[in-house]
Protein backbone atom coordinates (compact mmCIF):
# COMPACT_ATOMS: atom_id res chain seq x y z
CA UNK A 1 0.00 0.00 0.00
CA UNK A 2 1.34 3.45 -0.46
CA UNK A 3 -0.84 7.18 -0.38
CA UNK A 4 -0.47 9.95 -2.73
CA UNK A 5 -1.50 13.31 -3.26
CA UNK A 6 -0.98 16.70 -5.36
CA UNK A 7 -0.74 19.80 -4.22
CA UNK A 8 0.23 23.46 -4.36
CA UNK A 9 1.89 25.15 -1.16
CA UNK A 10 2.31 29.04 -0.76
CA UNK A 11 2.28 29.27 2.90
CA UNK A 12 4.89 27.45 5.44
CA UNK A 13 4.41 24.60 7.29
CA UNK A 14 4.85 23.79 11.09
CA UNK A 15 7.56 21.44 11.84
CA UNK A 16 6.95 17.68 11.61
CA UNK A 17 8.20 13.88 11.39
CA UNK A 18 6.53 10.80 9.77
CA UNK A 19 7.26 7.13 10.02
CA UNK A 20 7.15 6.73 6.18
CA UNK A 21 9.74 7.59 3.27
CA UNK A 22 8.13 10.42 2.31
CA UNK A 23 9.13 11.07 -1.77
CA UNK A 24 8.55 14.61 -2.77
CA UNK A 25 8.27 15.45 -7.04
CA UNK A 26 8.62 19.50 -7.25
CA UNK A 27 6.49 20.24 -10.78
CA UNK A 28 7.07 23.81 -10.73
CA UNK A 29 7.83 26.88 -8.25
CA UNK A 30 10.24 28.06 -5.39
CA UNK A 31 10.76 27.43 -1.89
CA UNK A 32 12.60 25.66 0.62
CA UNK A 33 12.55 22.78 3.04
CA UNK A 34 13.72 23.00 6.10
CA UNK A 35 15.82 20.13 8.13
CA UNK A 36 17.38 19.78 11.46
CA UNK A 37 20.42 19.37 9.78
CA UNK A 38 20.13 21.58 6.81
CA UNK A 39 18.17 22.75 4.05
CA UNK A 40 16.97 21.80 0.35
CA UNK A 41 15.89 24.01 -2.22
CA UNK A 42 12.71 23.36 -3.89
CA UNK A 43 12.23 24.25 -7.96
CA UNK A 44 10.93 22.69 -10.72
CA UNK A 45 12.60 19.27 -11.83
CA UNK A 46 13.68 18.33 -8.57
CA UNK A 47 13.02 15.06 -6.04
CA UNK A 48 13.81 14.59 -2.44
CA UNK A 49 13.33 11.63 -0.71
CA UNK A 50 12.67 12.10 3.16
CA UNK A 51 13.59 9.48 5.76
CA UNK A 52 10.91 8.23 8.18
CA UNK A 53 11.36 10.37 11.65
CA UNK A 54 13.54 13.25 10.21
CA UNK A 55 11.95 16.41 10.90
CA UNK A 56 11.21 18.95 8.21
CA UNK A 57 9.24 21.92 7.50
CA UNK A 58 8.38 23.69 4.40
CA UNK A 59 9.05 26.84 4.36
CA UNK A 60 8.06 30.18 1.58
CA UNK A 61 9.04 33.80 1.42
CA UNK A 62 6.65 36.55 0.10
CA UNK A 63 5.48 35.49 -3.55
CA UNK A 64 6.59 32.11 -3.13
CA UNK A 65 4.85 29.01 -4.40
CA UNK A 66 5.45 25.36 -5.20
CA UNK A 67 3.60 22.28 -6.87
CA UNK A 68 4.46 18.77 -5.45
CA UNK A 69 3.29 15.35 -5.82
CA UNK A 70 3.94 13.72 -3.05
CA UNK A 71 4.38 9.75 -2.32
CA UNK A 72 4.30 8.12 0.96
CA UNK A 73 5.78 4.66 1.65
CA UNK A 74 6.40 2.46 4.43
CA UNK A 75 9.58 0.52 4.44
CA UNK A 76 7.22 -2.43 4.45
CA UNK A 77 6.10 -1.24 1.04
CA UNK A 78 9.25 -0.65 -0.67
CA UNK A 79 10.54 -4.05 1.26
CA UNK A 80 7.96 -5.92 -0.69
CA UNK A 81 7.77 -3.52 -4.08
CA UNK A 82 11.38 -2.99 -4.89
CA UNK A 83 13.98 -4.72 -5.46
CA UNK A 84 16.93 -5.27 -2.85
CA UNK A 85 19.10 -3.26 -4.71
CA UNK A 86 16.92 -0.30 -5.07
CA UNK A 87 15.91 -0.44 -0.82
CA UNK A 88 19.95 -0.59 -0.35
CA UNK A 89 20.28 2.91 -2.29
CA UNK A 90 17.01 4.34 -0.74
CA UNK A 91 17.95 3.25 2.56
CA UNK A 92 21.88 4.73 3.11
CA UNK A 93 22.07 7.44 5.26
CA UNK A 94 22.11 10.89 4.08
CA UNK A 95 24.10 13.56 6.27
CA UNK A 96 20.95 15.93 6.51
CA UNK A 97 18.35 12.55 6.60
CA UNK A 98 17.35 12.94 3.35
CA UNK A 99 18.38 13.22 -0.57
CA UNK A 100 17.81 15.92 -3.07
CA UNK A 101 18.37 15.44 -7.05
CA UNK A 102 18.03 18.19 -9.87
CA UNK A 103 17.25 16.21 -12.57
CA UNK A 104 18.76 17.80 -15.91
CA UNK A 105 16.85 15.36 -18.79
CA UNK A 106 13.84 13.67 -19.32
CA UNK A 107 12.03 16.07 -16.70
CA UNK A 108 9.23 16.09 -18.97
CA UNK A 109 9.12 12.18 -18.65
CA UNK A 110 9.24 12.51 -14.83
CA UNK A 111 5.66 13.93 -14.89
CA UNK A 112 4.41 11.55 -17.15
CA UNK A 113 5.20 9.21 -14.80
CA UNK A 114 3.99 11.17 -11.98
CA UNK A 115 0.47 11.33 -13.41
CA UNK A 116 0.11 7.42 -13.41
CA UNK A 117 -0.08 7.30 -9.72
CA UNK A 118 -3.50 8.25 -8.43
CA UNK A 119 -3.88 10.11 -5.65
CA UNK A 120 -5.59 8.88 -2.78
CA UNK A 121 -4.30 5.44 -1.06
CA UNK A 122 -3.10 2.32 -3.28
CA UNK A 123 -4.10 -0.50 -1.83
CA UNK A 124 -2.96 -4.49 -3.38
CA UNK A 125 -5.90 -5.17 -5.33
CA UNK A 126 -7.01 -3.50 -9.08
CA UNK A 127 -4.90 -3.27 -12.07
CA UNK A 128 -4.14 0.18 -11.37
CA UNK A 129 -1.68 -0.47 -8.63
CA UNK A 130 1.04 -2.33 -10.35
CA UNK A 131 0.90 0.38 -13.20
CA UNK A 132 1.22 2.91 -9.84
CA UNK A 133 3.79 0.77 -8.37
CA UNK A 134 6.04 0.86 -11.67
CA UNK A 135 5.82 4.67 -12.01
CA UNK A 136 6.93 4.69 -8.24
CA UNK A 137 10.14 2.19 -9.37
CA UNK A 138 11.14 4.19 -12.17
CA UNK A 139 10.79 7.89 -10.22
CA UNK A 140 13.09 5.91 -7.56
CA UNK A 141 15.16 4.62 -9.76
CA UNK A 142 15.87 8.15 -11.59
CA UNK A 143 16.62 9.39 -8.29
CA UNK A 144 18.70 7.37 -7.03
CA UNK A 145 20.80 6.79 -10.77
CA UNK A 146 21.08 10.93 -10.45
CA UNK A 147 21.97 11.02 -7.23
CA UNK A 148 24.91 9.41 -7.78
CA UNK A 149 25.93 10.21 -10.85
CA UNK A 150 26.40 13.64 -9.62
CA UNK A 151 28.13 12.04 -6.15
CA UNK A 152 30.54 9.92 -8.29
CA UNK A 153 31.18 12.73 -10.56
CA UNK A 154 35.52 12.97 -9.26
CA UNK A 155 35.24 8.87 -8.69
CA UNK A 156 37.70 6.59 -10.37
CA UNK A 157 36.69 4.99 -13.35
CA UNK A 158 33.21 6.73 -12.94
CA UNK A 159 33.75 8.02 -16.29
CA UNK A 160 34.49 4.50 -18.02
CA UNK A 161 31.41 2.84 -16.48
CA UNK A 162 30.14 5.82 -17.96
CA UNK A 163 30.91 5.20 -21.06
CA UNK A 164 29.98 1.72 -21.11
CA UNK A 165 26.33 2.28 -19.70
CA UNK A 166 26.62 4.43 -23.01
CA UNK A 167 27.38 2.00 -25.13
CA UNK A 168 25.42 -0.68 -23.88
CA UNK A 169 22.48 1.70 -24.08
CA UNK A 170 22.95 2.27 -28.13
CA UNK A 171 23.64 -1.14 -28.34
CA UNK A 172 20.52 -2.89 -26.71
CA UNK A 173 19.75 -5.34 -29.49
CA UNK A 174 23.39 -7.00 -29.71
CA UNK A 175 24.40 -10.11 -27.50
CA UNK A 176 26.13 -9.24 -24.19
CA UNK A 177 30.07 -10.32 -24.75
CA UNK A 178 32.27 -9.01 -21.63
CA UNK A 179 35.66 -9.96 -22.78
CA UNK A 180 34.47 -7.56 -25.91
CA UNK A 181 33.75 -5.00 -23.91
CA UNK A 182 35.98 -5.08 -21.35
CA UNK A 183 38.56 -4.98 -24.71
CA UNK A 184 36.69 -1.78 -26.15
CA UNK A 185 37.41 0.08 -22.99
CA UNK A 186 40.59 -1.00 -22.33
CA UNK A 187 39.58 -2.85 -19.19
CA UNK A 188 39.75 -6.39 -17.67
CA UNK A 189 37.16 -8.48 -17.48
CA UNK A 190 37.24 -8.53 -13.53
CA UNK A 191 37.93 -4.79 -13.62
CA UNK A 192 34.99 -4.26 -15.91
CA UNK A 193 32.55 -6.60 -13.95
CA UNK A 194 33.54 -5.46 -10.38
CA UNK A 195 33.40 -1.22 -11.34
CA UNK A 196 30.55 -1.72 -13.22
CA UNK A 197 28.47 -3.22 -10.37
CA UNK A 198 29.66 -1.04 -8.16
CA UNK A 199 28.72 2.12 -9.82
CA UNK A 200 25.63 0.73 -11.86
CA UNK A 201 24.47 -1.42 -8.80
CA UNK A 202 24.17 -4.55 -11.27
CA UNK A 203 26.20 -6.97 -13.38
CA UNK A 204 26.40 -6.00 -16.71
CA UNK A 205 23.72 -8.84 -18.15
CA UNK A 206 21.21 -7.79 -15.16
CA UNK A 207 21.57 -3.92 -16.49
CA UNK A 208 21.05 -4.79 -19.97
CA UNK A 209 18.02 -7.00 -19.35
CA UNK A 210 16.43 -3.88 -17.35
CA UNK A 211 17.19 -1.40 -19.91
CA UNK A 212 15.79 -3.97 -22.35
CA UNK A 213 12.50 -3.98 -21.05
CA UNK A 214 12.74 -0.31 -20.40
CA UNK A 215 12.81 0.13 -24.25
CA UNK A 216 9.96 -2.39 -24.71
CA UNK A 217 7.63 -0.64 -22.42
CA UNK A 218 7.96 2.28 -24.14
CA UNK A 219 7.58 0.56 -27.33
CA UNK A 220 4.39 -0.55 -26.03
CA UNK A 221 2.99 2.50 -25.03
CA UNK A 222 4.28 4.39 -27.54
CA UNK A 223 3.36 2.40 -30.79
CA UNK A 224 1.35 -0.13 -32.36
CA UNK A 225 3.72 -2.70 -32.82
CA UNK A 226 2.73 -6.44 -32.48
CA UNK A 227 4.50 -8.04 -28.85
CA UNK A 228 6.21 -10.27 -30.46
CA UNK A 229 7.75 -7.57 -32.40
CA UNK A 230 9.16 -5.52 -29.83
CA UNK A 231 10.56 -8.09 -28.10
CA UNK A 232 12.72 -9.27 -31.00
CA UNK A 233 13.64 -4.91 -31.91
CA UNK A 234 15.09 -4.97 -28.05
CA UNK A 235 17.04 -7.73 -27.95
CA UNK A 236 14.83 -10.77 -27.13
CA UNK A 237 15.11 -13.70 -29.14
CA UNK A 238 12.83 -15.65 -26.65
CA UNK A 239 9.10 -15.04 -26.33
CA UNK A 240 8.22 -16.79 -23.03
CA UNK A 241 11.39 -15.28 -21.48
CA UNK A 242 10.46 -11.93 -22.47
CA UNK A 243 7.17 -12.84 -21.38
CA UNK A 244 8.59 -13.81 -18.08
CA UNK A 245 10.54 -10.67 -17.09
CA UNK A 246 8.60 -7.63 -18.40
CA UNK A 247 6.35 -9.30 -15.84
CA UNK A 248 8.22 -9.97 -13.06
CA UNK A 249 9.64 -6.01 -13.72
CA UNK A 250 6.11 -4.33 -14.38
CA UNK A 251 3.41 -6.84 -12.68
CA UNK A 252 1.57 -7.30 -15.50
CA UNK A 253 1.87 -8.70 -18.94
CA UNK A 254 2.96 -6.25 -21.81
CA UNK A 255 -0.80 -6.61 -23.28
CA UNK A 256 -2.32 -5.15 -19.73
CA UNK A 257 0.37 -3.33 -19.52
CA UNK A 258 -0.39 -1.21 -23.12
CA UNK A 259 -4.11 -1.78 -22.43
CA UNK A 260 -3.90 0.38 -18.68
CA UNK A 261 -1.26 2.55 -19.73
CA UNK A 262 -3.30 3.66 -22.61
CA UNK A 263 -6.36 3.99 -20.11
CA UNK A 264 -4.35 5.67 -16.77
CA UNK A 265 -2.57 7.92 -19.38
CA UNK A 266 -4.98 8.62 -22.04
CA UNK A 267 -2.68 7.29 -24.40
CA UNK A 268 0.06 9.66 -23.91
CA UNK A 269 2.01 7.33 -21.12
CA UNK A 270 5.72 8.88 -22.54
CA UNK A 271 7.15 6.48 -20.26
CA UNK A 272 10.39 4.22 -19.55
CA UNK A 273 13.17 6.86 -19.78
CA UNK A 274 17.11 5.33 -18.47
CA UNK A 275 16.10 4.17 -14.99
CA UNK A 276 18.88 2.49 -12.72
CA UNK A 277 20.17 -1.05 -13.40
CA UNK A 278 18.91 -3.41 -11.33
CA UNK A 279 15.73 -1.39 -10.26
CA UNK A 280 12.48 -3.58 -10.17
CA UNK A 281 9.65 -1.54 -9.56
CA UNK A 282 6.47 -4.16 -10.16
CA UNK A 283 6.13 -7.57 -8.29
CA UNK A 284 9.52 -9.02 -7.21
CA UNK A 285 10.52 -11.99 -8.84
CA UNK A 286 11.46 -15.01 -7.17
CA UNK A 287 14.57 -16.14 -6.20
CA UNK A 288 14.75 -18.50 -9.23
CA UNK A 289 13.52 -15.54 -11.41
CA UNK A 290 16.34 -13.35 -10.10
CA UNK A 291 19.06 -15.80 -10.75
CA UNK A 292 18.02 -16.04 -14.32
CA UNK A 293 18.52 -12.26 -15.02
CA UNK A 294 21.95 -12.39 -13.97
CA UNK A 295 22.97 -14.94 -15.80
CA UNK A 296 21.10 -13.58 -18.90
Amino acid sequence: MFWSFSLTLAESTAWHAHDVYEFVLCRSGSGLLLLDNGEVALAGGRTVLVAPRVRHRYAFGRGETVGLKVVCLTQGDMVTQLSPTQIAALMAPQPAGCSMVAHQTDVARLWDMADMIPDGIGRDEGTEVPVAWGAIGLLLAFHVRDMQAGGDAGARHHDAMRGVRGWLDAHLDQPVDLDGLAARFGLSRSLLTREFRRHAGASVVAYVNTRRLEKAGGELAESDRGIAEVALRCGFASLPNFYRRFRALYGVTPAEFRRVVAENAGGNAGVMPGMRPGMRPGVRPDAEAAQEADRG
